[in-house]
């Protein structure tokens, strides 16, 4: 084999490598696959030990997942706008309001907010928090689902992903309880939950892999949610029509994704070589 590749292993041709391989794509690390009668040999590209290709140094790992970071942060904002900022929020909700002077809230609706051209508001719900620990709980939450998706599929497309859970599990919400004040990042925390636990099932690889047990409790707790139960402790009530529809939206994704990633491990199984 021509080139600057080194010989690394040889496996089993039965063995199932894509787990493997697509590590190393996330690496950045090239590779080639060699049958050679019942062994699949694998050579990859010869760099320094701890650079990058280009000879790039390696990140510090708080900083390999810079867009997760930027979300969690950008969360924290919207936790400031509420209570330091209260005549800026009706700039953020999903459509705009004004306080009566009898002290009752006239809503617009998202019909005259794109009418203006207010399309952020589509989005901008996402990242309000009421709260501490509103925002600690989904904070958490992100950083733990955007990080392993940002590890794999990167930041560009864990971004994708985020704004277009937003705008879903907002416009659930909207179309369940009509003009409202709502807001917060656990519709998209749902959401990036469906699309983990539909990927891994279609398309199995460790860093999608969740901890034992975690889904039934994530999706208990929106059915719990859903009884109104916790209505009576928080303040606000919770937006089950975000969980739900965050949810559904992943599993979409998820499914997309999953296939996807299964054609790809399958052609590169079937094939000689790969890269």
């Amino acid at each position: 084999m021509s080139g600057e590749f080194l010989r690394l292993a040889a496996f089993p041709a039965s063995l199932d490598l894509g787990p493997l391989l697509d590590e190393l794509e996330r690496q950045g690390i090239a590779w080639r696959l060699r049958r050679e009668g019942e062994w699949t040999v694998l050579y990859v590209d010869r760099m320094p030990e701890g650079a990058l290709p280009g000879g790039a140094p390696r990140p510090p790992r708080s900083l390999r997942h810079p867009v997760t970071l930027a979300l969690v942060a950008l969360s924290l904002v919207g936790t400031a706008i509420p209570r330091f900022a209260f005549p800026w929020l009706h700039w953020f909700t999903f459509q705009d309001f004004a306080l009566l002077d009898d002290g009752r809230i006239a809503f617009g609706t998202l019909r005259d907010a794109l009418a203006a051209g207010e399309y952020w508001r589509l989005v901008t719900p996402a990242f309000l928090h009421f709260g501490i620990f509103h925002v600690a709980f989904n904070g958490l939450w992100l950083w733990e689902f955007g990080r392993r998706i940002e590890a794999v599929a990167g930041g560009t497309a864990l971004l994708a992903m985020v704004l277009a859970l937003a705008v879903a599990s907002s416009l659930s919400q909207y179309l369940w309880s009509g003009p409202s004040l709502f807001g917060g990042m656990s519709g998209v925390v749902f959401g990036l939950l469906g699309y983990l636990w539909v990927h891994q099932r279609l398309c199995p690889r460790h860093e999608y892999q969740l901890p034992p047990g975690l889904v039934v409790l994530m999706v208990g707790w929106l059915l719990v949610c859903a009884t109104g139960v916790v209505d009576l402790f928080v303040r606000g009530g919770i937006a089950n029509a975000a969980h739900v529809g965050g949810l559904l939206a992943g599993a979409a994704l998820g499914a997309v994704g999953g296939w996807r990633a299964a054609g790809r491990r399958r052609a590169a199984g079937d094939g000689e070589e790969g890269r």
